[in-house]
């Protein structure tokens, strides 16, 4: 029977035979970090999310730990280096996180771009429909340009659900045979996507001057993490009408949105939501508990191991 420690209060429903869970009540639903280091003492394997660091100290106080799962695709909050000096692998949900997401980026797109939540606020406030008969504050999607930065799972399934609206998709990729430079890429998009993840060379990659090259026109969609994009140079471009809007699921300093985002009109936001659906995390779950079942019982590294190429088992 493997012990687990879950930070927050996960669906049990998910959990195969063969766990045992240790996990916070329902209210608050997750361990605060002196919490979480308290318990690590007792577990085999631990499953933690973007907001709970995994760091040195939590590594310390985890003797027993063979194996750590991070409920989503990017783990930037966890020490992977750290896990990989004690030979810990590191498990993450690259495939159950895919299709949330990438709806989750469509409506943003549609909602901003075709006024949905501009127009939902206005009719709230003067109860009245306005008639107005040539509106330049939307934009339709089909014949535009969407420019995908980061073309992985999600940026890949972004692009084909653009494509069903007749958006032309360019591709910013390294790792992609098709992908220009960003500095290429910038002034010919309508809209700019971004499904990265966050390191330390991604940091304010989205700055003063890379929005600079973007037209006026255009729109930012970011649901991938928030410090990608400089807050402060967005707040700027948009208040200036540099650019035309953004909708952002990610923020630069959260759990805090701060009032200079909030106060703008021309910004749709939402509070880091693309997989917090009930049967999301139950997925997400299962794609880790399966992982590290797989792991357990062939000392075999699955697909999901972030560390596989720098561990030998």
């Amino acid at each position: 029977m493997m012990k687990i420690a879950f930070s927050h209060h996960f669906p049990t429903e998910a959990v195969p035979d063969g766990f045992s869970v240790i996990q916070p009540p329902q209210n608050p639903g997750f361990f605060t970090s002196d919490q979480l280091q308290r318990i690590l003492g007792e577990v085999d394997a631990c499953i933690c999310m973007a907001d709970t660091p995994f760091g040195k100290a939590e590594f310390a106080a985890a003797p027993k730990l063979r194996m750590l799962g991070n409920l989503g695709s990017g783990y930037n909050n966890v020490d992977v280096e750290e896990a990989t000096r004690r030979g810990i692998p590191v498990f993450n949900t690259p495939t159950a996180v895919v299709n949330p997401t990438a709806e989750m980026t469509m409506s943003l797109l549609l909602g901003l771009c075709r006024g949905v939540v501009r127009y939902d606020r206005t009719l709230r406030t003067d109860g009245i429909c306005p008639k107005e008969l040539l509106s330049y504050a939307d934009m339709t999607l089909a014949g535009k340009t969407l420019g995908v930065v980061g073309y992985g799972r999600i940026g890949q399934k972004v692009a084909e659900l653009a494509k069903a609206f007749g958006m032309r998709i360019l591709i910013c990729d390294s790792h992609h045979s098709e992908s220009i430079a960003l500095e290429r890429l910038l002034p010919q998009v309508d809209v700019l996507t971004l499904h990265l993840p966050y390191r330390v060379e991604n940091h304010h990659l989205i700055n003063a001057h890379t929005l600079s090259l973007m037209k006026s026109s255009a729109y930012l969609l970011n649901v991938a993490r928030g410090p990608i994009v400089e807050e402060k140079a967005l707040v700027e471009a948009l208040k200036t009408g540099r650019l035309k809007g953004a909708a952002l699921d990610v923020h630069e300093f959260e759990p805090l949105v701060s009032q200079a985002i909030r106060e703008l009109p021309n910004v749709v936001i939402t509070p880091h939501i693309s997989t917090n659906l009930a049967e999301v995390r139950s997925a997400m779950l299962a794609e880790l508990l399966e992982g590290m079942r797989f792991f357990q019982e062939t000392h075999t590294l699955p697909a999901n191991t972030v560390n596989k190429r720098e561990l030998s088992y």
